[in-house]
């Protein structure tokens, strides 16, 4: 059965009705409200809505979308499909120009249930070819939804167009984010990189302490700490006791580590159930899928009994070790897959979408009774508004080495995730490389909260330098870089530059060589050189006292200096430039 609505064309089942309301259409945002309704008969055979359009826009030369990868090209419209749920993605696009301004940008007020969307363009007639469509078992008992389309055509900046989006889910949507507490956006040490899963508690106090003698409150101990081996895999996930081997009494462990002045976050996989477990009997009929790779399989959240193993979990761990963390990893395994398990009577929950609503509203309730600061790390790519309710800390995916990805990642994060914490992969920091490409590694990730993974007793002299040198860089003006207006520049490219001003202060970062950068006119202005080359080209007016450091914090240039249009500032790769009214 097919319907016109307006532009849309709507497809759906014989028995089913849609009806459209211009809810508003003001100043180049139009929102379109539709009105699903369906019988019992569809909601068993998982009656499919499809929503087609089409519209000719000017000016689309680049895509983005919520899967935040670094492909920014525009797709034939029968490529590009992507899905969203409570775990994963977000439904929202943007097509923006070559000048980084909005043309474009669609999104969807349903961001829990799945919802399947094509991007692209016509390749016969050179028009946007837009879908949207979901199935309706999805909605337990319900028989009628209502689901808001919102289209921005305004010209303004990509970044502030899907900020605006964001913004709209709360505010408009109702999914209020959870309360960020300040040591969220502090910088912190992870021992994943430098350690992987050779954890122990001697190792964890020696380099904690050593991270804190550089300069860093909070450490993140991963995967390792529950098992004895240090091979890949998630055999005794769920489990979630300390290795016997590695930690002794992980209280008295916890608290050693506090007593040096670090907070402690603690690594869990959240739905894994490793094949080893001594719970795996016990939840094997209660499994979503295996993953033989993985040595696990993923509990299922739709049995309150799962659900309640992995409330119970955290609340025991947080009062028992008095934790001030969990680092909660593997929540995008719970999402659409046709290997998941069909439904069944024993089932509390049909339908996967609201069980882990209620699951991650349980974990987080039992949490904040016990410690309302409670610090919750995500990453990509559960980085929906829903997940913005679960947690305070949301980490770029892993990409170890990869200024490029870091940095596109954090930007990108920063547009959707509003006062949540944004953070960066943890950095690898390598003591053979060059010290002007680590130092490039923080600058790259100033915007965001910095994660770093150094092995201890490797760093250098000039490693340690550089790093005390940034991490104080960040710390002292850590509201400036993550509480400012933050600008971004030329998002096809994956962001040349960025800047952010607060008060009287503008810090921006350069990311290409030869870039010209235009700080706001401010008494004070830091630029960080993120690129190889040795200068930095500023467009500017005024009198400024001007100071040069290297990237290991040593001054190599001080001096007055008047700047009237573009001027070239000497400045090492990886250094900063300080410049004073």
């Amino acid at each position: 059965m097919e319907k016109q609505l307006d532009i849309f064309q709507v497809k759906m089942p014989d028995g089913a009705d849609c009806a459209l309301r211009k809810a508003k259409d003001l100043g180049g945002v139009t929102e379109y409200e539709f009105s699903f309704t369906w019988n019992e008969e569809i909601a068993a055979a998982n009656g499919e809505f499809l929503i087609i359009w089409t519209d000719m826009v000017s000016g689309i030369m680049y895509k983005w979308d919520s899967r935040c990868n670094l492909a920014r090209d525009v797709t034939p419209h029968w490529e590009d499909v992507f899905t969203s749920m409570i775990s994963c993605n977000s439904p929202v696009t943007c097509f923006f120009d070559g000048a980084g301004n909005n043309a474009y940008c669609w999104s969807l007020s349903e961001c829990k249930k799945l919802m399947r969307m094509l991007n692209g363009v016509d390749d016969q007639f050179g028009n946007l070819y837009l879908e949207y469509s979901f199935g309706t078992r999805q909605f337990t008992n319900q028989y009628a939804t209502t689901i808001t389309l919102r289209i921005d055509k305004r010209p303004v900046t990509f970044s502030q167009a899907v900020a605006d989006v964001s913004s709209w889910w709360e505010h408009d949507c109702g999914l209020t984010p959870m309360y960020v507490p300040t040591t969220a956006k502090d910088p912190l040490y992870s021992f994943w990189y430098s350690y992987h899963k050779a954890v122990d508690e001697k190792t964890v106090e020696e380099k904690a302490r050593w991270a804190k003698d550089l300069g860093f409150d909070i450490c993140i101990v991963d995967d390792g700490w529950q098992a004895d081996e240090v091979v890949h895999g998630y055999f005794k996930c769920g489990d979630w006791v300390p290795a016997s081997s590695k930690i002794t009494d992980m209280a008295a462990h916890v608290k050693r580590v506090q007593d040096m002045g670090m907070k402690y976050i603690l690594w869990y996989a959240v739905p894994l159930m490793g094949h080893e477990s001594m719970y795996y009997d016990q939840f094997k009929d209660m499994l979503l899928r295996d993953e033989p790779h993985l040595h696990a399989s993923i509990l299922d959240p739709r049995y309150k009994e799962a659900r309640e193993f992995m409330i119970n979990t955290y609340r025991k761990a947080l009062l028992e070790w008095n934790l001030d963390g969990f680092k909660l990893d593997f929540v995008d395994t719970w999402h659409d897959n046709v290997r998941n398990a069909p439904y069944n009577e024993k089932m509390d929950i049909p339908a996967l979408q609201d069980a882990v609503d209620v699951c991650m509203t349980g974990i987080v309730e039992e949490l904040l009774k016990i410690k309302p600061d409670v610090l919750l790390e995500f990453r990509q790519y559960y980085i929906g508004p829903h997940m913005k309710r679960f947690g305070n800390m949301f980490r770029v995916a892993d990409c170890a080495g990869d200024y490029l990805r870091n940095r596109g990642s954090i930007l990108d994060l920063r547009m959707m995730m509003g006062n949540q914490a944004v953070h960066s992969d943890m950095l690898l920091m390598c003591p053979y490389e060059k010290v002007e490409n680590n130092a490039i590694q923080i600058i790259s990730c100033m915007f965001g909260v910095l994660q770093y993974s150094g092995r201890m007793e490797e760093m250098t002299p000039e490693l340690a330098e550089m790093s005390v040198f940034w991490l104080n860089f960040l710390k002292v003006h850590k509201e400036l870089l993550l509480e400012g207006k933050l600008e971004t520049f030329e998002p096809h490219l994956v962001y040349t530059w960025a800047k952010s001003t607060l008060g009287n202060e503008c810090a921006v970062g350069v990311y290409s060589i030869d870039k010209v950068v235009a700080p706001d006119p401010v008494d004070t202005i830091y630029i960080a050189n993120g690129c190889a080359g040795e200068r930095v080209l500023v467009e500017m007016n005024g009198t400024y006292q001007v100071r040069v450091r290297n990237c290991l914090g040593h001054e190599v240039q001080c001096g007055e200096q008047v700047f009237n249009g573009i001027t070239a500032i000497p400045v090492p790769s990886g250094g900063l430039i300080e410049l004073t009214k």
